[in-house]
């Protein structure tokens, strides 16, 4: 068994080195350079100590995912909550979508990796709108399934973007930095709202650092909270928010004075000059993205000698760190990972049920005596199936 988690953890850490060191923006101080906003703050990253998990978080539930017929998922890439159901995709290794309702238990899959009409090569994004699901593919292909997951059609786009998000009969793509026409007088756009009958397009980005294009790994750069949008991308110190129609910055983060100089990102640098750079000088610091957004609060992640999550409280303008892998201090369960969603004031993490299992055993081997919170966590155990494959653990923030 340990073998197996082993594995799983170890590839999920290759995956994300791999995407963070294959897209690129600008640092800091060429941020600082673009633009101003009367809402725009700047993040000194160096100013902002690491919190305790229970500074943050209140407590912590676990649901158990149940039922999958194919017992269990690679990894997962991109979580979305809507209407009452979760819907978990794994992009990279078995390039399925789960869908389960909120009390885990498995509605139906798509999982249709092929060169069919019907089929997807690759799965760049997907989003959810009006209860029907929507997949992009890496070839520039949208393929649209009901609520069931049954196909409907496919559509070509003009150009291949790397995430898209629905508004109306519009969508708003994120092109993947690709040079292209597609904003005003023909000047190459970052981000554009597109209409798929009339192929009106309306630029909210243009291209300002694309001096290496993004890939794949990146899922969570677009986000929409009612009619409130936001967009980032790695190694872009700017997190945007839609402010007069268009993309303006809302947060600069400023990693002085260890960010990674603008050197590193010259175009006459390799992937692997870039690298071995990063292994050499891990005391570098720099954003690593996976936005996500509620009503109440802001989730990014950002490196500096080790990962971390940075929280923003978006009612008190608060801002909270927290290192990947805190210690669990609530329940001593899981450490937040990775925050695959954000649920209202809930942190939601999907994770292989064996893990759940192992930190549950280590809690009861260790102690003898254990509190409220603790007991919920290993009654929750106590209660699990063994063959179900996954745990979404939610982690309530203050």
């Amino acid at each position: 068994m340990k073998s197996t988690k082993e594995a799983l953890l170890i590839s999920g850490l290759i995956i994300t080195i791999i995407f963070l060191t294959s897209s690129c923006g600008s640092n800091s101080r060429n941020q600082n350079a673009i633009v101003t906003s009367e809402r725009m703050g700047v993040i000194a990253i160096d100013e902002i100590k690491p919190s305790k998990l229970s500074d943050v978080v209140d407590h912590i539930t676990y649901t158990a995912l149940k039922d999958h017929p194919d017992h269990r998922i690679h990894r997962i890439d991109k979580v979305l909550i809507e209407d009452g159901l979760l819907y978990t995709f794994d992009y990279s290794s078995g390039k399925s979508l789960s869908v389960y309702d909120l009390k885990g238990n498995f509605q139906f899959a798509i999982a249709k990796p092929g060169q069919g009409p019907d089929e997807y090569a690759a799965v760049h994004d997907f989003l959810v709108y009006q209860g029907k699901i929507e997949v992009l593919d890496i070839r520039g292909k949208l393929l649209f399934y009901d609520k069931k997951g049954t196909f409907e059609r496919s559509e070509k786009l003009p150009f291949s973007p790397q995430a898209f998000l629905k508004i109306g009969n519009d969508y708003l793509f994120q092109t993947g930095k690709k040079p292209n026409e597609l904003g005003k007088n023909g000047k190459p756009c970052e981000v554009v709202q597109y209409n798929l009958e009339t192929k009106k397009s309306d630029c909210w980005l243009e291209i300002n650092n694309g001096r290496r294009l993004s890939v794949s790994w990146e899922k969570n750069m677009l986000k929409r909270v009612d009619n409130e949008f936001y967009y980032g991308t790695s190694f872009n110190d700017t997190i945007y928010r839609k402010q007069d129609g268009n993309f303006k910055p809302q947060f600069i983060f400023d990693f002085s004075p260890n960010a990674l100089p603008s050197e590193i990102f010259d175009p006459n640098v390799s992937i692997s000059e870039f690298v071995d750079y990063q292994n050499n000088n891990r005391d570098k610091a720099y954003h690593s993205a996976s936005l996500q957004v509620s009503a109440d609060f802001l989730i990014t992640r950002f490196y500096n000698n080790t990962g971390h999550h940075l929280i923003y409280d978006q009612n008190k303008g608060s801002k909270t760190v927290l290192e990947w892998r805190v210690k669990n201090d609530v329940d001593n369960g899981l450490p937040l990972y990775w925050a695959h969603a954000l649920n209202n004031r809930d942190i939601i993490m999907i994770y292989d049920s064996e893990y759940v299992l192992e930190w549950a055993s280590e809690l009861q081997e260790g102690k003898s005596q254990f509190n409220e919170k603790e007991q919920a966590f290993l009654d929750f155990v106590n209660e699990f199936n063994p063959d179900d494959p996954l745990v979404m653990i939610s982690y309530h923030l203050k």
